[in-house]
């Protein structure tokens, strides 16, 4: 056979192989899917109270196909199938993911197509529900403050307190001993039920704040046991932040502030990785009496550890 014949021979074999290819395959139409798929919208519209606000339109679709038989002999018969069974998947679906509303809104026929070939003739369908809800306007989430500064590595002279900018005033560092003299550090142990004496000592520790910072401080550490300290350079009557480095892995859940008779108290979230957080009081404006308070962090069942006390004034 020759070059000729057998080049030709290839592209009339091809030919017929595509041509039945076409003749037979089922032709899908690009719109239709075995799986349910979704869709959303946004649009304004008027709610049950006549006010204007944004809806979510979510719209979900489902598709069936039924090919024509002895029982099934037209198109249009093929499509009614065809809904009937895209409703059922629709329908199920819903219920799996308990869409109720979705179960509830009318279903309605979205498109459909005829496949009138002689091999697969039938139709395809997809159906669709809509399920229209008011959107929900999440409230603009306010920053914690408090939470901002309890993670600090490093407190600055400026602290910007909410809509507050506060001045560091004083500070009390363990480690010295001038500074523990001057603000008249003193610690008060009292007698547990079993007579036996309470617990204190002064070290050295090392922790990460949740960023990750390493900071050295002196701390006391305190077991039933009060550490009384009075403040220095304060304008009294102004509001006045108070914050105690303090190493929450404790089993406290609260550390209380007391000064004349009025307790001050701050949560304690317990963290045995980054232990160290600053723990928060806040003295409202007019409560401090005297130019040089005193404090005493009331005495408490289990251990805790606290290191440097900063000052801040609204000035």
């Amino acid at each position: 056979m020759s070059m000729k014949k057998t080049i030709c021979l290839a592209v009339i074999t091809a030919f017929v192989a595509l041509m039945g290819t076409a003749l037979f395959a089922e032709d899908f139409p690009s719109w239709y899917t075995e799986e349910v798929t979704t869709s959303e919208q946004e649009i304004t519209r008027k709610n049950a109270n006549g006010d204007w606000v944004v809806f979510v339109d979510k719209t979900y679709y489902a598709c069936a196909n039924v090919k024509c038989s002895d029982k099934i002999y037209s198109l249009e018969m093929a499509r009614d199938a065809a809904e009937k069974l895209a409703n059922e998947k629709l329908d199920k679906y819903l219920k799996s993911i308990k869409e109720n509303d979705a179960l509830k809104a009318k279903h309605t026929m979205e498109r459909y197509k005829y496949n009138d070939s002689l091999t697969d003739g039938g139709a395809y369908v997809q159906v669709a529900v809509v399920v229209s809800k008011e959107k929900v306007i999440e409230p603009e989430k306010v920053p914690d403050i408090k939470e901002e500064i309890s993670v600090m590595s490093k407190l600055p002279r400026i602290l910007l307190y909410g809509s507050e900018r506060l001045t560091l005033v004083d500070t009390l560092q363990f480690y010295s001993a001038e500074s523990t003299e001057a603000h008249r550090v003193s610690l008060s142990t009292k007698e547990k039920a079993k007579g036996n004496k309470s617990k204190y000592s002064k070290s050295q520790e090392s922790f990460n704040y949740p960023d990750g910072v390493q900071v050295s401080d002196t701390v006391y550490n305190l077991q039933e046991t009060s550490l009384q300290f009075n403040l220095r350079n304060v304008v009294k009557g102004r509001k006045t932040v108070i914050i105690i480095r303090t190493d929450v892995s404790t089993s406290n859940e609260k550390l209380i502030l007391n000064y004349k008779g009025n307790s001050y108290e701050a949560k304690i979230t317990k963290d045995k990785k980054n232990r160290w957080r600053n723990i928060i009081f806040e003295i409202p404006e007019g409560e401090i009496t005297e130019y040089t308070p005193q404090f005493f962090i009331e005495a408490l069942k289990n251990n805790i550890s606290v290191g440097s006390i900063s000052v801040y004034q609204l000035l």
